[in-house]
């Protein structure tokens, strides 16, 4: 179901499985001890966006919830450090990791957090400045209690304040404090039909292929191993014809949802490139040639996993270039153009390559979600299909785009949490579209910021 959300959370997601043991072939994390009921558990990210910095990077070596006597507290729920990236997740929210947690009553969690990396624009231009930790121990407090029962599937909403965890410092910024801040929410996981990105459906989950076993497989994506089940209603595109063709390594998109039990449901599974291949996601900082023929990204994502990247990576393009979108969360009869005529800074892409290394030449260009925040503006009048999100001046998309506002369109199907008011402060994510003069989002979900 479409929604959109404006204001986002660094998500964690405890989904029960029933009462039982947990498995360790599934779920990563801290064995079960005997005698101590476990139930299967999803931690997902997800951000509250600070609209001047292109990139927030952090690695995370441990999660530990907190237990209310006479429940202890857990041992550390991921089974190896995560570099979570939290600007690309505005309004949306990915796993962590999946483990398992003990039966009890937490009243909250301790996070152990290291080497910030952030990014942002100096005269323009990209740039990493050095970022200070405050203190490598993070704790997040659950207001009310969180019980982990038979009773139910729990999700447990971690909400990092971006904004209010990384201050930026001087003019041009010279560094940047980052003490992070955490709130919490807990809701229920809901039925597979009616599941949202904080309530069990997986949206956009990035990875390598790990590990095949039919009718299984696992995906390493930058934050955690995730095991997908399929079935004969998997649906596999882009080069990924049947469940057979899929191969370790393979660089692949899956969509699905968590079952009853706690798995995860692989809906569709698409392939974004071979093992030879590369992949980076981020913001658009420059566009060379009408049509283009070059573009620079500020690396937010990539398969490589190196640290020794630069900050922004150059793609070539040219009439061998598929561009796409997805738009099977859109209910609209038509999508806006996306080419290399159409094409604009601050939009945020991901390139895929068919040979490894930067620069390369991109075989496609996908036009991926992106969160903006603005205030509402008066004219037009705001409805609920239709509004202008003005832009701060200094917002990285103001400073790439050059726009001052953008027109935000709701298609039919997503439900707004709010209704559009003049004035209000909003996150909203979506599709960005650029014309060649102006720029357009189609929404698919957002929240009061």
């Amino acid at each position: 179901m479409s929604r959109i959300f404006i204001c986002l959370f660094l998500v964690g997601a405890l989904i029960a499985s029933g009462c039982g043991y947990g498995s360790s072939a599934m779920y990563g994390g801290p064995m079960n001890t005997p005698g101590t009921v476990m139930f299967n558990a999803t931690l997902n990210t997800g951000d509250s966006v600070n609209d001047q910095i292109l990139k927030f990077e952090i690695s995370i070596s441990s999660v530990i919830l907190t237990g209310t006597s006479p429940t202890p507290a857990t041992a550390n729920l991921l089974s190896k450090p995560a570099e979570v990236e939290f600007v690309h997740q505005a309004g949306s929210f990915e796993p962590l990791a999946l483990t398992n947690i003990p039966a009890g009553t937490y009243s909250g969690a301790t996070f152990v957090v290291s080497d910030p990396e952030v990014v942002v624009l100096n005269s323009g231009v990209p740039a990493a400045v050095p970022a200070n930790l405050t203190a490598t121990t993070v704790t997040a407090v659950f207001n009310p209690a969180i019980t982990i029962t038979s009773s139910g599937i729990t999700t447990i909403n971690f909400d990092l304040d971006l904004a209010g965890s990384v201050t930026l410092n001087g003019s041009p910024v010279t560094s940047a404090r980052v003490n992070p801040i955490f709130n919490v929410t807990s809701v229920a996981v809901a039925a597979n039909a009616n599941q949202e990105d904080e309530s069990g459906e997986i949206d956009d989950a990035h990875g390598t292929v790990a590990s095949v076993s039919a009718p299984n497989f696992t995906i390493q994506s930058s934050q955690a191993a995730l095991p997908f089940v399929t079935d004969m209603y998997t649906q596999f595109t882009d080069g990924v014809a049947q469940f057979s063709d899929l191969k370790v390594g393979d660089i692949v998109e899956v969509d699905g949802m968590t079952r009853p039990d706690g798995t995860k449901y692989a809906a569709k599974v698409s392939r974004d490139g071979g093992a030879s291949g590369e992949e980076v996601e981020g913001i658009i900082t420059t566009v060379t040639g009408s049509p283009a023929t070059t573009i620079s990204i500020a690396d937010q994502m990539d398969s490589t996993g190196s640290v020794t990247l630069p900050v922004t990576v150059n793609v070539a393009v040219n009439s061998g270039t598929a561009f796409a979108v997805r738009p099977d969360k859109l209910n609209i009869m038509s999508m806006p153009a996306f080419d290399s005529s159409h094409i604009g800074k601050g939009q945020r892409v991901e390139a895929d390559s068919a040979t490894a290394g930067f620069p390369t030449l991109a075989t496609r260009v996908k036009l991926r979600e992106q969160g903006l925040v603005g205030t509402v503006a008066s004219i037009p009048a705001p409805t609920a299909s239709s509004f202008t999100l003005n832009l701060s001046p200094a917002s990285a998309f103001g400073i790439l785009s050059g726009a001052t506002s953008v027109a935000v369109s709701v298609p039919n199907g997503v439900a707004l949490k709010v209704t559009p008011t003049v004035g209000a402060s909003v996150l909203v994510r979506g599709l960005v579209f650029f014309s060649g003069s102006s720029y357009l989002m189609i929404a698919v979900r957002g929240q009061r910021n």
